[in-house]
């Protein structure tokens, strides 16, 4: 008799198991999204899901990892619904129409304008009539540290130096050849530059700048933005997305976490050596990579931040803040 009831209470479990795994596999909600190549996203979004905070949350996440371009390409044509976008050039299209929220943090302005360290070069103001260099005029992070620079200096890289403009690996080049005189970079390449403090130096940081200002640094490098039809079809859903990437952020903080992504990621994130990874390490331990909350005070410093963006006719205009900075609570 006592060992029928054991084994009628084993096959109870395992009923309940069985009943429970379907159960908790249709909990989750499935959230496909693209994550750009050779940037630190890749680390975030797999190490994230390999460690299952996005389960945790209830997010069955899809990922599409693509190039920049295919990766930017993939929200306006509607191939995901949300996803970490270019900031400014997320409000350029907020601004010609597209029904887009922000609705939550994401990557700041983590590069830096780097000049070799043989120059004089001390503030950028040193660079007025000099080969400024960028990889993209409409990247989200370009546009943000011309802003900064124009609030900071006065000085605008487009009129008051001699801009070059060109793929972001020849630009790593060209700065090691003295073509250019600075450099202002995609963040895997602002990393490599980084990992050589021998060779290079940063003269300028827009998230310095404007946490130096509003104790915030500048999350138009790629916040999460999404369709408002998205949010409104689910608002739990998206919720529970923001709130797993949020984490994700914060898990990679920790060395040990950043050591295990990047030993299997590391390579379609574009970090090419340990140097590379300890530069990481250094960043996200200062926080000066992703800002991981999303409140009524954020929005508003970000939002200060695209006014003066304006003003200095960086962007035309700035969205409704209450209509398009969305907190779901």
């Amino acid at each position: 008799m006592f060992k029928k009831r054991l084994l009628l209470g084993g096959l109870s479990v395992l009923a309940a198991v069985a009943v429970s795994a379907p159960a908790l596999a249709q909990a989750l909600k499935e959230v496909s999204t693209t994550v750009p190549r050779n940037s630190v996203f890749i680390l975030s979004a797999y190490g994230g899901k390999d460690a299952g905070i996005y389960e945790k949350h209830g997010i069955d996440l899809k990922l599409d990892p693509r190039p920049f371009r295919g990766h930017v390409a993939g929200l306006p044509a509607k191939e995901c619904m949300v996803t970490y976008y270019p900031g400014t050039a997320a409000i350029a299209r907020i601004n010609k129409g597209l029904d887009w929220v922000v609705i939550g943090g994401g990557l700041t302005v983590m590069q830096e304008v780097m000049v070799r360290n043989e120059t004089p070069f001390k503030a950028v103001p040193d660079l007025r009539g000099k080969k400024f260099s960028s990889w993209s005029t409409g990247a989200g992070a370009f546009k943000a540290t011309r802003a900064a620079l124009l609030d900071a200096y006065g000085l605008d890289v487009l009129k008051d130096t001699d801009f070059v403009q060109a793929a972001a690996p020849a630009l790593f080049k060209f700065l090691e050849n003295g073509k250019v005189d600075s450099m202002f970079n995609i963040s895997s390449l602002t990393v490599a530059a980084l990992a050589q403090p021998d060779k290079y130096r940063s003269i300028f940081s827009a998230n310095a700048y404007w946490k130096e200002k509003t104790g915030y640094p500048v999350v138009w490098s790629a916040p999460i933005v999404a369709w408002r039809s998205w949010v409104e079809e689910d608002p739990d859903r998206a919720k529970r997305f923001v709130a797993a990437s949020h984490e994700a952020w914060e898990w990679l903080r920790k060395p040990e976490n950043l050591a295990a992504a990047v030993k299997k990621h590391g390579k379609l994130a574009a970090v090419k050596n340990q140097a590379q990874a300890d530069v990481y390490k250094r960043l996200l331990s200062e926080k000066r990579v992703f800002l991981t909350d999303w409140n009524q005070k954020v929005i508003d410093t970000q939002w200060a931040f695209l006014e003066m963006a304006q003003k200095r006719g960086v962007i035309d205009k700035v969205p409704d803040k209450a209509k398009h900075g969305l907190i779901l609570e």
